[in-house]
């Protein structure tokens, strides 16, 4: 069977939020295009992408000569001002970029870009304030990522009444209505001179899987059915 290929994803505006996506994604081995009018920004990711682009992205002619028309995924991470967001979002649509994420900074903007047909809204500030939230409130919860449609995925700590049991004894979809995506085992890791506890995942747990002690669930569901997972504690 032939390796699928991996898309190619343009990042639009280089500042804190665009710059850190540029990095992760390079991190994970993603064919990311970073772009940018500035020079001193894009210094600052060359040396992990080869493909680092200076240009105004708001000049059609300029998106279509450096093939950012042809991408599969575009993120427009501009933060400062509005008006290019939507002239981007508007060209790639019309070039017809499958899938184009834009960043708003209120109702309005999000309202006009849902109009002009954006896949999805970025709203870095209100995403991590509220996975913040969601962290600070209920300790032993993490939301690591929100899918849409209410889900997401979170990581929480084992409740007690659920260690050395096996995943088919707690048969958790049926109870509370989760996905398990992964377990997460803490371990010791010899570090220079002294030890240090880390997590790693153990793979696709099987319904034979023994929870430990320690044990942090991957798990896919909504915060409502999560909650009741950790009022077992």
């Amino acid at each position: 069977m032939a390796k699928e290929k991996s898309p190619q994803i343009a990042v639009i505006g280089l500042g804190a939020f665009g710059m850190a996506l540029v990095k992760t994604l390079a991190k994970e081995g993603a064919n990311v295009i970073a772009i940018d009018n500035n020079m001193i920004h894009l210094d600052e990711v060359k040396n992990i992408t080869s493909n680092a682009i200076c240009f105004d992205s708001t000049d059609s002619v300029l998106l279509k000569s450096h093939g950012i028309t042809e991408v599969d995924i575009a993120v427009i991470a501009i933060g400062e001002n509005f008006e290019p967001v939507v002239l981007i979002s508007m060209e790639l649509i019309k070039a017809g970029v499958k899938k184009v994420y834009a960043r708003a900074n209120s109702e309005t903007q999000e309202q006009i870009l849902r109009k002009i047909g954006v896949t999805d809204i970025i709203h870095p500030e209100r995403q991590v304030a509220e996975r913040m939230g969601i962290t600070l409130h209920r300790s032993g919860m993490e939301d690591l990522l929100e899918i849409g449609d209410g889900l997401s995925i979170f990581e929480i700590n084992v409740p007690e009444s659920m260690i050395n049991h096996t995943l088919t004894e707690l048969n958790l979809r049926e109870t509370y209505g989760v996905n398990i995506l992964t377990i997460k085992r803490l371990t010791s890791v010899s570090s220079e001179d002294r030890k240090k506890d880390t997590y790693h995942s153990i793979g696709i747990p099987e319904g034979s899987t023994i929870v430990n002690k320690g044990d942090k669930f991957v798990i896919l569901g909504n915060k409502v059915d999560c909650d009741k997972m950790l009022e077992l504690n």
